[in-house]
Formats: structure tokens, C-alpha cells, sequence
């Protein structure tokens, strides 16, 4: 027969004692993000004061699978974390990326966005895709991030040491709309090379390239080191493979003929078992905004990244070679924003 335990009223004042204790101690914790207080139906006018009104940033990133979702989320904690001090507060959302981003931005939808550095220099200037939108002169830059220099990789044991030492054989670059794909064409224009410089220029997808150079089918293949990871999860054991260097006065051009390519270095040991680093160059990543964003968001955004560099590093092995003294500089072809001039001045970042 089972027991029912009934509390006498000493138990139970024990009982409701820990349970108000426990609902105290719940309502002091929270997320480093602050829930909004609900405000009065009718707050009394008196109460009301120009200095408390919010400002509420919206930040669009990329999808939710990128590494720059996350990032948008970092920042907006990062923000979120003194909203009492600035009132400010910042929200993150998933976009369909950097196009899309910069449109959205200019009709308003976002403050504060990411996009390749590529798609910056032509939103500002009103070439490529966005010929039709016309030149977005109220576009404003306010931290550049990590390079994503391109990945060259070869068979361990090849003879290719540089990329000059691909002419006259079959070659990976990914699909010809890849972003790896355009980059190198802008090399190959330089070195005025074309598709008859190689013997063969197969056009795949990246987990495809994988495979076809394991299986010696191609020579060399072309990715982005910042999806490298992803890719040679895929690989074999047994295959070996290393990375080439993509330098040279040629690339030199590029980046001086067109200022959103950088050049980048990929760690040793970061990949493949690497002994040196791997000079290579690419695009990047920067974060605009409109020149009515506003100015204090920005300034406490851009404080918010520098005053905590080393945990936004930590985010993700790709920001591990970021370096605070280029978030105001590199890929950069807008104007900087005055909000984040105002910090990088202060911060004795800006020349």
C-alpha cells in the first residue's frame, strides 16, 4: 500500500521558503543579452525623457550555417551586455548574404551588415551587379575582418611549387561563378594567361575538387581557406596533400588595380600539417552601415570588438591572424563611418 505524504505546517513553510528562494535566485540569472522590460500601458508623461529613448541596432549577417552568423551574434552580446549604460541594443538575423545585404541596407531594413569586400567596393561605386541601384554614396565601412586567401592545393608529392608551374596542366578552380574562380581569373588577366595557358581547366564543386585531385585526376585545385576544414574532412586518409603559394608581383597588381583583395597568410599547422606559413591572397570580410546609422551604435560597436580583440579572435580559427590595427584599413574601399572614426581616433588606430 503506497504512502501519500501530507506536510505538516512546519514542512511546508520549509517547502515554500526554498521554492521563493529558488524563484529569486532564477529571476537574477539571464543570457548576456537583456530582456526587454515591458513597459507600462500609460507611462506617466513625466517619466518620459529624450536620453532614455533605445536605440535598437539591426545587424544582417549570413546563414544561420556560416561563420558569420555567429560572429553578428558575438557582437550583439558583446553590445547587449551594457545596454543600461548606452541604451542601446542590437539584434541579429540570418540573411541570404552580402547582395542581398547591401540592397536591404540601403532601403533601410538593416543598420549594420556584412558583405565580401568585393560586393562593398561595387555597392559604393555603382559597378557590376549593382550598375542598376546606381552608386551607394551613403554607404560607410566600419571594421574590416579576417582575409580569406585562396587555398592552392596539390598532391604532397608534385612537382608544382608555385602557381606558375600550373600552365600546361589540368587544373581545378572551382565552378566558373565561385568566388575562388573569379579571383583567380583577375590573376590570370594580370599574368595575361587564359584558359588556353592550361591544359585543361575542369569546372566543379569544391567537395568534388576534393575527390578528383585524391584520385589524380587534376593537378591542383583551388578553395577558400576559410572553408578548408569543411572540405578536407572529406579527404581520405591516405591522400596527402600541401599547400602552394600564391604570390609574386602579379598579385601585387591585382590588389593595386583592385583594393578589395588583400593579401593573407595561412597559419602553419593550421591545415594539412603545414611546417611554414602559406602566403596566398583574397577577399575579405568588412561590416558597413549607412552614413544615419548612428553614431554612438557604431562607436560602442567598434569599442566593443577592440576592448575584447582576444575573445572576438577566439570565435573562430579564421580571426586567429586578424590584427586590431587593420580593422579600420584592410579591403576597405568606402569611407569609414564617423562613429567608428570617433573610436579608432581614441584608440590611437587611425593615422
Amino acid at each position: 500500500m503506497s504512502r501519500i505524504f501530507c506536510p505538516d505546517k512546519r514542512s511546508f513553510n520549509g517547502v515554500a521558503l526554498i521554492f521563493s528562494i529558488a524563484i529569486l535566485m532564477l529571476a537574477g540569472c539571464g543570457s548576456d543579452e537583456q530582456a526587454e522590460p515591458e513597459a507600462p500601458e500609460q507611462p506617466p508623461q513625466s517619466t518620459i525623457k529624450r536620453g532614455d529613448v533605445e536605440t535598437h541596432l539591426f545587424l544582417g549577417t549570413g546563414s544561420v550555417k556560416g561563420v558569420y552568423f555567429p560572429i553578428g551574434g558575438v557582437i550583439c552580446r558583446l553590445v547587449n551586455r551594457h545596454q543600461s549604460k548606452h541604451s542601446i541594443r542590437c539584434t541579429v538575423e540570418s540573411t541570404s548574404g552580402s547582395v542581398s545585404n547591401l540592397r536591404q541596407l540601403r532601403s533601410g531594413m538593416f543598420d549594420l551588415v556584412v558583405t565580401q569586400s568585393d560586393w562593398q567596393y561595387h555597392a559604393y561605386k555603382g559597378t557590376s551587379t549593382f550598375a542598376k541601384d546606381g552608386p551607394n554614396e551613403n554607404l560607410r565601412a566600419v571594421f574590416a575582418l579576417e582575409p580569406d586567401p585562396l587555398a592552392l592545393l596539390v598532391r604532397e608529392e608534385s612537382e608544382i611549387q608555385q602557381f606558375d608551374d600550373l600552365r600546361d596542366r589540368i587544373v581545378s578552380f572551382g565552378y566558373s561563378r565561385s568566388l575562388q574562380h573569379r579571383s583567380v581569373d583577375d590573376l590570370l588577366e594580370v599574368k595575361g594567361w587564359d584558359d588556353d595557358s592550361f591544359k585543361e581547366i575542369r569546372r566543379m564543386s569544391d567537395t568534388r575538387q576534393i575527390a578528383e585531385i585524391c584520385a589524380d585526376n587534376v593537378a591542383a585545385v583551388l578553395l577558400l581557406s576559410s572553408s578548408l576544414t569543411d572540405y578536407l574532412a572529406t579527404k581520405p586518409q591516405e591522400c596527402r596533400l600541401r599547400m602552394v603559394p600564391i604570390s609574386g608581383p602579379e598579385v601585387e597588381t591585382v590588389i593595386k588595380q583592385k583594393p578589395y583583395y588583400r593579401r593573407g597568410i595561412i597559419p602553419k599547422g593550421m591545415y594539412l600539417d603545414s611546417q611554414e606559413d602559406v602566403t596566398s591572397f583574397g577577399l575579405g570580410a568588412i561590416f558597413v552601415a549607412s552614413e544615419s546609422t548612428s553614431p554612438k551604435a557604431i562607436y560602442h560597436v567598434v569599442k566593443e570588438i577592440v576592448e575584447n580583440f582576444r575573445d572576438f579572435q577566439s570565435l573562430h580559427p579564421s580571426l586567429q591572424g586578424l590584427d586590431k590595427r587593420e580593422l579600420p584599413y584592410a579591403g576597405i574601399s568606402a569611407p569609414l563611418h564617423p562613429g567608428a572614426i570617433r573610436y579608432y581616433k581614441e584608440a590611437r588606430l587611425l593615422k
